[in-house]
């Protein structure tokens, strides 16, 4: 094994492992876990777009943390912050924070910086954050759930690849990712479905059509977040968005196709499981 190869299979170990303790140690380590994760995309995604500013970037972290620790405590137990309207005013008082400081610095775009942080909180914050409302239920933490969704988007992206690198010849979308095939795109969807049944057989959580549904959701609209963060990196000349996790790059290399398919994989399973 080559030098390359050893860092990634490193990195993949200890980011796997902690991922899992995350998930399954309690709920608080996981809603810990996944406002570290958006911090940490919030500040990849500013350091590409955004004129550097510390302060930018700690006013949007702050708000992207403090959203998604206020989403999870309120899905664990809505005593909590039992009133979502405050998610509205951080929200707003974000806004008015960007566009004072934009006031004080001689910036030529002052507008594309408050645009790009204000998305990369809706983005991240809000996308991310969706996934805490299948994550609870009267207080018990389905962990699961949670690890079952994660497991089959990093399926659907690892199969994706593996089978596209072997056998793939039909460009998706040359132009944003020169290397997405559609044959790597279906064998990633059709060993996606596959996993997803082995969850089926052994956790029994859900029945055999809402599983083929969500892996189908995370195939689809899993590409398209990958699609959609190799737009961005190719609009910013970029190779990687970041260097957390030597050998795979940035957290938003690994969280793009989570981020874009949790809203839509969550409505579906909160819709479907309600018949």
């Amino acid at each position: 094994m080559n030098s390359t190869l050893r860092k990634r299979a490193i990195t993949a170990v200890i980011f796997v492992a902690l991922m899992v303790f995350g998930i399954f140690f309690h709920a608080f380590s996981f809603i810990a876990l996944m406002s570290i994760i958006i911090g940490g995309c919030i500040w990849e995604f500013l350091q590409i777009t955004c004129e550097k500013s510390s302060i930018r970037s700690t006013i949007c972290i702050a708000s992207g943390v403090i959203l998604s620790l206020m989403i999870g405590l309120f899905n664990y137990n809505n005593n909590w912050f039992n009133n979502p309207i405050f998610t509205y005013y951080i929200f707003v008082f974000t806004i008015v924070a960007l566009a004072l400081y934009e006031m004080t610095t001689k910036s030529t775009k002052p507008f594309q910086n408050i645009s790009f942080s204000v998305f990369s909180i809706a983005y991240y914050a809000f996308f991310l954050s969706s996934i805490y409302f299948i994550s609870f239920e009267n207080g018990e933490h389905l962990c699961w759930i949670i690890f079952a969704v994660i497991a089959l988007t990093w399926t659907n992206d690892t199969m994706a690849y593996l089978v596209g690198s072997k056998v793939g010849r039909t460009k998706m979308f040359e132009r944003m990712s020169p290397k997405k095939t559609w044959e790597g795109t279906i064998g990633g969807v059709l060993f996606t479905v596959v996993v997803a049944f082995i969850f089926y057989h052994f956790t029994d959580i859900y029945n055999p059509l809402i599983w083929l549904g969500l892996a189908l959701i995370i195939g689809v609209f899993g590409t398209l977040g990958d699609l959609v963060e190799s737009m961005l990196k190719r609009s910013y000349a970029v190779k990687d968005t970041g260097t957390l996790l030597p050998g795979h790059g940035g957290l938003l290399d690994r969280f793009d196709s989570l981020t874009f398919h949790l809203p839509i994989s969550v409505y579906f399973i909160q819709f479907s499981s309600s018949f």
